[in-house]
């Protein structure tokens, strides 16, 4: 199963490289929980695909460009991690940045129920709110 739960993330992240919202909210479970971080502008807790595109709105009212690059995927069960680098032009400054992530999925018969990221983000990014 963990293969399995792997390519099921990879389809996430091949959608959301094509800008393929609509597609990639599809993939998740109905009611997902999904976390990113306080002290990213985007961050907070956000329930279930409406929450999860108002994430991504988030995204696209605070970025340009922004593109996650998978640096490895570990998979064990049906938990799956994804190491990556975040980049894109931050809108508020216009500077170019990014950041380190790891973000945990746990999946419920081969479908993302939940969410979690975890970073390393550079202290110039203000914090979401």
């Amino acid at each position: 199963m963990s293969e399995a739960n792997a390519a099921v993330i990879g389809g996430v992240y091949e959608a959301f490289g094509r800008g393929d919202i609509p597609a990639m909210l599809e993939m998740l479970d109905e009611s997902i929980t999904w976390r990113a971080p306080e002290n990213l502008p985007h961050g907070g807790s956000f329930s279930g695909r409406d929450g999860v595109a108002q994430f991504f709105q988030g995204l696209g009212e605070r970025w340009d460009g922004l593109v996650v690059d998978s640096e490895g995927i570990v998979s064990e069960g049906d938990r799956v991690v994804v190491l990556s680098r975040v980049r894109g032009t931050f809108r508020a400054t216009g500077e170019d940045t990014g950041y380190a992530s790891a973000h945990v999925w746990t999946l419920r018969d081969g479908t993302p129920v939940r969410f979690d990221e975890y970073v390393d983000a550079p202290t110039t990014l203000p914090a979401a709110g």
